[in-house]
């Protein structure tokens, strides 16, 4: 399921037994590694995504695996059928521990960078809309699940949050507002025993990068490869994004909301 570039943290039997995890963008790179941490610990994991072919060849997986993992096809893009979407998990499910907000859109189809100089304001509704509305209409939604015990709820952010771009420079602005809304969400949440924490990733080795390749195992075996300017030299496998996501949404962090936690192989302590 996951690279091998690295090995995957021994997982805990059981440590999310009995638990509901949500994650979005559940079918490819950090949200599928994910899905598969929380339901090798043992939760009932509903995994959002709108690509229905990838998620079928992932369900195939888990059917054999005899894991309680679910498919919800959503565009997160589309603001009222996530609203509803959200609503009626909240209703079917009657209690969500564990939300872990990993969909997002990195460009608009066709154009890999959005200089502000050439291209103004364009992307902007969709990158906005996916990385930084459906996070807040998901979570709204969802409230009366996510409240009734005390969820925790982790935002995938990036490094690129932290970056001064003038390309995807409206992907680096989502990402920013990204960790705001987490702080605030963590001060509006606290009195309801909700936790509220992000991660910002740093370079992954992901299907954003490897599926359009001509090769993508072979693209994924040579960014495994690469030297990095982070302190470990090297660029993540989702899995090691995946284990802090899992850390934040365990007990163990129980006394841990409105922070940010840098997964990036040290590469801020050089900037």
């Amino acid at each position: 399921m996951t690279e091998t570039t690295t090995h995957p943290a021994p997982v805990t039997p059981g440590r999310f037994a009995g638990r509901t995890a949500v994650v979005t963008g559940g079918v490819s790179g950090i949200g599928r590694a994910c899905v598969d941490r929380f339901a090798r610990e043992g939760a009932r994991v509903i995994a959002i995504d709108r690509n229905r072919t990838a998620a079928d060849a992932m369900m195939a997986e888990f059917h054999d695996e005899e894991a309680d993992v679910r498919f919800l096809e959503l565009d997160l893009s589309r603001e009222e059928a996530t609203r509803r979407a959200a609503e009626t998990l909240a209703d079917d499910l009657g209690e969500i521990d564990i939300l872990v907000n990993s969909a997002g859109v990195v460009h608009v189809e066709g154009q890999q960078n959005s200089p502000f100089v050439e291209n103004g304001l364009k992307g902007w509704d969709l990158l906005v809309n996916v990385n930084l509305k459906a996070v807040a209409v998901l979570v709204h939604g969802m409230l009366p699940a996510l409240t009734k015990n005390g969820a925790s709820i982790v935002n995938v952010s990036s490094e690129s949050a932290f970056k001064a771009r003038p390309y995807k420079w409206v992907y680096d602005m989502t990402k920013t507002g990204l960790l705001s809304m987490t702080r605030s969400m963590a001060a509006a949440l606290a009195e309801k025993g909700v936790r509220v924490n992000a991660v910002t990733p740093g370079g992954t080795i992901t299907e954003m990068h490897t599926n359009d390749a001509a090769d993508p195992e072979a693209m994924r075996e040579q960014m495994g490869k690469l030297k990095t300017p982070c302190l470990l030299g090297r660029l993540a496998q989702p899995h090691e994004i995946a284990a802090a996501i899992a850390f934040l949404a365990s007990d163990d962090a129980s006394y841990i909301t409105g922070t940010t936690l840098q997964v990036d192989g040290g590469l801020q302590k050089l900037s």
